[in-house]
């Protein structure tokens, strides 16, 4: 017998908020453009701390400006920016926002400066904001507290706003998680929403219920009286015949953390992965039915998938199961000119290990440390930087409910994801405060991370409005639990 699958999410068409707003939001769009270029302007690299400080200041300044009680947070590194808007609805939501961004990179692949929000035209996409941190994530920020505003100069605001602007999300989120980790008793609330611009290509947006984790890795390969090679400094590459190389210790030591395939083989790491439920099979099913393959090669400028396989079985990979990834390797001498012969005393590489639910940071990072010992790499030194647990929300939670609806209202049809593949701190949500949370929202951006970063303006137009359609169904479909 096949699998039976439930009923699809039925379709709303009704624009939950009064007309009023969605006339008010288009016909002040253009102060909306100017507020999201006038933060783009302003630098704010989490990586090497250029203008967080500024870009902080900039936006409690703009959380004041809509009505909310303001302030900052941190044990260490960039701030946490806190808006507070108690309008005393029944409702209250928690928005996740971030103001970080990742280093620009080369310049020169870049055809408009960075940091001056330029508009150009996008082939295929028309009109478009290139900035760093269009599309991932101040863009989307500055639309927002657009929007809040807007509402709350033509109607009453329907929810409660807790605001949680981080600097951090390029760096693994360290003040946002200890904030929700230690101040849980005072984030009492119904949903927490991380939205962003998430239509593809095809004009086709997302709805997101879960993510993955993430235990990001520096592993070191050092000379040591151990395992030998230099342990100073590097000597020259003739010695290489007779002392031990930390550079392909490092190199065999990563070898065997996959298959032929590039798929997980530390030791007993499949053992925490959880087998998908039927609930969560049904909507690949769902879901592999819209998934288009092609156009997400497309959009990640890629030739081809790894494996030839059904769109479900991709699908069930991507959303189901553990990577280990290589994100850059460094050591010796790496200069594109000339010639250096030489044996280099240490090197390194950044790794993440992606986990999937019931996997645990622990657990993982402890299996890894065992497949090293046991293979004779015990002496490389493993760093681990700010990990992400995963995270997953019930379908039929009242926020993913709203978040579904707020698009379908806008004429667009969402898939809806029971995870991404990829990672964000909303485990703090699932883990800390065991809130439903949902991530979706109209229009497009594009290259997050990469030159040449974009978000579409028309697509601004539509995330505004969807915006606002979502905070006014989760005031009606949300039950206060908050106390």
């Amino acid at each position: 017998m096949g699998l039976i699958l439930p009923a699809p999410f039925p379709r709303s068409v009704k624009r939950p908020g009064p007309a009023s707003i969605y006339r008010a939001l288009e016909s002040r769009f253009p102060e909306a453009l100017e507020s999201a270029r006038t933060l783009l302007r302003q630098p704010s690299v989490s990586a090497t701390g250029e203008g967080v400080a500024e870009c902080a200041e900039m936006v409690r300044e703009m959380m004041a400006g809509i009505g909310c009680k303001t302030r900052t947070w941190k044990k260490r590194g960039h701030p946490l920016v806190i808006g507070d808007l108690d309008v005393g609805a029944p409702v209250t939501l928690i928005e996740y926002e971030m103001y970080d961004v990742q280093p620009v990179g080369d310049l020169d692949a870049w055809k408009a400066p960075p940091f001056a929000a330029d508009i150009r035209e996008v082939p295929g996409i028309g009109k478009a904001i290139i900035a760093r941190g269009s599309t991932n994530s101040k863009g989307a920020l500055a639309n927002h507290l657009f929007t809040w505003r807007t509402i709350q100069d033509v109607d009453e605001m329907p929810v409660n706003l807790r605001i949680l602007a981080e600097g951090e999300e390029e760096i693994s989120s360290a003040n946002f998680i200890e904030f929700i980790r230690t101040h849980r008793g005072e984030l009492k609330a119904d949903g927490a929403i991380a939205n962003d611009y998430s239509e593809d290509l095809r004009g086709v947006p997302t709805v997101y219920l879960g993510v993955k984790g993430c235990l990001y890795l520096t592993i070191w390969s050092r000379g040591n009286r151990t395992a030998g090679g230099p342990m100073e400094s590097e000597i020259h590459s003739s010695d290489a015949v007779w002392i031990t190389s930390p550079v392909w210790r490092l190199l065999q030591a990563l070898d065997t953390l996959v298959d032929k395939d590039q798929r997980p083989a530390i030791d007993g790491i499949w053992d925490g992965v959880r087998t998908p439920t039927k609930q969560e099979l049904a909507m690949v099913h769902r879901l592999a039915k819209k998934f288009d393959p092609s156009a997400w090669l497309r959009e990640g400028r890629v030739a081809k998938f790894k494996y030839d396989l059904p769109k479900t079985e991709l699908l069930l990979r991507y959303l189901y199961e553990p990577t280990v990834n290589i994100c850059g390797i460094h050591s010796g001498y790496v200069d594109h000119g000339g010639t250096k012969t030489v044996l280099p005393h240490e090197a390194y590489a950044k790794v993440d290990i992606r986990l999937v639910k019931d996997m645990t940071v622990a657990g993982t990072l402890r299996k890894l440390h065992a497949h090293l010992e046991k293979r004779g790499f015990g002496d490389l030194r493993i760093d681990v930087h700010g990990p992400y647990g995963p995270a997953k929300t019930d379908p039929d939670s009242g926020i993913a409910r709203s978040a579904i609806e707020a698009v379908q209202a806008h004429g667009k049809e969402p898939e809806v994801w029971p995870s991404s593949g990829g990672t964000m701190p909303a485990f703090a949500f699932d883990e800390y405060l065991h809130l439903p949370w949902v991530a979706t929202g109209l229009g497009h951006g594009a290259h997050a991370h990469a030159p040449n970063e974009y978000a579409s303006i028309d697509g601004m137009r539509r995330f505004i409005a969807c915006e606002a359609s979502l905070v006014y169904a989760a005031a009606r479909r949300l039950r206060p639990r908050a106390t």
